[in-house]
C-alpha cells in the first residue's frame, strides 16, 4: 500500500548507516548474553552459556537429526527395492524379520501383565465410575446401549443421576470385566481410587514400569487401566490428576 512505502530509500548512505548500527547493537547485547554466566577457568576460559547451548541443546539436536536422516535414507532404500521388486511391498522391507524381535520380556512388564491378569480373574474388577462410564460405548447383555449419545451423557453427567453398573454386566466384557479405572493420588479434596487398596500390586508395578520407561520425566499423579473399554470422544479436565485438558 501506498502509505507503507519507505519513503527514505533502501540503499542510500543513511539508510545503510543505520542497519550497521542496529547490527552492532545487537551482536553487542548477544556478546554480553552469553557472557553474563561467567567462564569456566578449568577449561581453558570457556563460557558457561556456551558449553549449556552445545551440550544441553547442540549435541541432542544433532544426534536427533542423525537418527532421523539414516531413517530417512533407510526408507527411501527400501522404498526404491520396493518398487523394483515384484511382489515385495515397503513395509515388507522396513518391518525387521520376526526372529529378530528378542522373545523375552523384561521383568517390570512381566510383573505388570501378570498384575492385569490377576485383576482380570480376581472377580474384583472395579465398576467403572458414573461420569466416566458416560463417556465409554458400553452395551448392556441384554443388548441395550448404556448411553444413546454423547450430548445424553453428558445431561445425565450434569445431573448426577447415575447409578454405577457392575463391571461384568456389559456384552463388551465377552463374559468378564469390561471398564476402566485408576490407581495413584489425587488431590486431597478428591476421593483416592479406591481400586489402590484392591489392587496394591498392581498400582506399584504399573508406576514402577512408567518410571524406567520415562525416568526423565515428572511421574505422573494417576495410571488409568482399562479392559475392553471404547471410549466416544471427549475432553478430560484434568482436574483430578494436575495434566492440562486434553481430547
Amino acid at each position: 500500500r501506498g502509505n507503507c512505502v519507505y519513503e527514505h530509500g533502501w540503499c542510500d548512505e543513511a539508510t545503510n548507516n543505520a542497519v550497521e548500527q542496529w547490527r552492532a547493537f545487537i551482536d553487542r547485547e548477544l556478546a554480553k548474553a552469553w557472557c553474563r554466566g561467567g567462564i569456566l577457568a578449568q577449561e581453558d576460559g570457556r563460557l558457561k552459556a556456551e558449553k549449556v547451548w552445545v551440550e544441553d541443546y547442540l549435541k541432542p539436536w544433532g544426534k536427533r537429526a542423525n537418527e532421523q536422516l539414516r531413517d530417512y535414507r533407510r526408507w527411501k532404500r527400501a522404498q526404491k527395492l520396493a518398487s523394483e521388486t515384484p511382489g515385495l511391498s515397503l513395509v515388507d522391507e522396513l518391518l525387521p524379520p520376526l526372529n529378530s524381535v528378542d522373545s523375552c520380556i523384561p521383568e517390570l512388564f512381566a510383573r505388570v501383565l501378570k498384575c492385569l491378569q490377576d485383576a482380570d480373574s480376581s472377580g474384583k474388577w472395579p465398576a467403572t465410575t458414573p461420569k466416566r462410564q458416560l463417556v465409554m460405548v458400553s452395551t448392556k447383555e441384554d443388548g441395550v446401549a448404556v448411553s444413546e449419545s454423547l450430548s445424553s451423557a453428558h445431561m445425565k453427567a450434569k445431573s448426577n443421576n447415575v447409578v454405577s453398573a457392575s463391571a461384568y454386566s456389559f456384552a463388551e466384557g465377552q463374559g468378564g470385566a469390561s471398564g476402566s479405572f485408576s490407581v495413584g493420588a489425587f488431590p486431597p479434596s478428591y476421593e483416592q481410587p479406591k481400586a489402590n487398596e484392591i489392587f496394591p500390586d498392581l498400582m506399584k508395578a504399573a508406576f514402577e514400569l512408567e518410571m524406567a520407561l520415562r525416568p526423565d520425566r515428572e511421574p505422573s499423579s494417576t495410571i488409568a487401566v482399562n479392559r475392553n473399554a471404547q471410549f466416544r470422544p471427549h475432553t478430560d479436565s484434568g482436574a483430578g490428576a494436575g495434566q492440562s485438558t486434553s481430547l
